[in-house]
């Protein structure tokens, strides 16, 4: 047996069961991010349902894609202002490889999608997609929970996963599915940012 390859695998599953959270803190401010924009933008879209704002024109592209490049902004600061810090363990760097790759999966996922719906004119089939980026934030969390074992980490999975089911049952009633998503996206994205945010602070 080769004895310093056996020592850095020691080390490895060591760091990956280590008590110690430091992978919180700038995870949970992005998410944190993410989830006030995108609770944001539900509010929005639930205006748009009720005849409170407007469903064409710039007003409507803005609130489509405004919360998006708001949130990269605010992401890109972020990751600047944390760069000069440690770089986290082994929980930290397998942490967010999983979510850097669910990011990536979910613009395959736009391509995919989108693709088929413009061909079919089928607002329907577009809306799979936020169905299935739910789903892959379970999945992500799921992850997360493995690796770190902690059972709150497994009920922010089961939520997105049920975020994902409800809204394909709502998939025919955008009332029903822009609460869904709305919800979703406070419960389980934002609450858990914060909650990361105040736990990397209590241990600072």
């Amino acid at each position: 047996m080769n004895t310093d390859s056996a020592r850095d695998d020691l080390a490895f599953m060591r760091a990956l069961v280590e008590p110690t959270d430091d992978w919180q803190k700038q995870f949970g401010e992005t998410y944190s991010a993410a989830g006030l924009c995108y609770c944001v933008q539900m509010l929005l879209h639930g205006g748009q349902f009720f005849g409170l704002a407007p469903a064409g024109g710039p007003v409507a592209l803005a609130i489509g894609l405004g919360p998006t490049v708001v949130f990269l902004g605010l992401l890109i600061w972020i990751i600047r202002r944390n760069r000069s810090g440690a770089a986290g363990g082994a929980t930290s760097r397998a942490v967010g490889s999983v979510f850097g790759a669910v990011g990536a999966t979910n613009l395959a996922l736009v391509l995919v999608i989108g693709s088929v719906a413009w061909r079919w004119h089928s607002l329907g089939v577009w809306l799979i997609y936020p169905c299935v980026v739910m789903i892959l934030q379970g999945l992500a969390w799921l992850v997360a929970y493995m690796l770190r074992r902690k059972s709150w980490l497994a009920l922010v999975a089961i939520g997105w996963f049920a975020t994902g089911f409800a809204m394909a049952i709502f998939i025919d009633n955008m009332g029903g599915f822009v609460v869904a998503a709305g919800v979703g996206m406070f419960a389980f994205m934002l609450l858990p940012g914060l909650f990361m945010l105040r736990q990397s602070r209590r241990s600072a």
